[in-house]
């Protein structure tokens, strides 16, 4: 796949999912980009460290679980949304989650911020989709 999309933020809990998910990123787009962070608030962290770190033009991918044990994927998205609309704007949003609740995927669907709802295990076939 050849995307101009490169720069990858994984949010999870999970450090396994986080590993799976790095390495499909990893094969499906060449020289891709891939931080992750298993605790939440350290990932708001870097978010808010860093403002200007890229190009408008070029977006990082969020990748956020939902059911994470110190901060849920919402209660990340409503920290998010309290940063300035500059950095907001340096990311594009997809819930990555286990979860099969309707509610869930609705919330997801249904917030501004996120782009879309992903089923676990990330795949190949998905991000095709997602990116063509």
């Amino acid at each position: 796949m050849t995307q101009t999309t490169k720069r990858f933020l994984l949010v999870d809990d999970d450090p396994l999912n986080n590993y799976l998910t790095k390495m499909v990123l990893k094969k499906s787009f060449e020289g891709a980009q891939v931080k992750d962070f298993s605790i939440p608030e350290d990932g708001l962290g870097f978010i808010g460290s860093a403002p200007n770190q890229h190009p408008s033009d070029e977006k990082t991918i969020l990748f956020l679980d939902i059911n994470m044990p110190t901060l849920s994927g919402w209660e990340f998205l409503a920290a998010f949304d309290r940063f300035d609309a500059s950095i907001k704007a340096q990311y594009n949003i997809y819930i990555l989650s286990s979860s099969v609740d309707l509610n869930d995927i609705n919330l997801a669907k249904a917030n501004p911020l996120v782009l879309d709802f992903i089923e676990k295990p990330l795949n190949k076939a998905k991000l095709v989709e997602l990116f063509g």
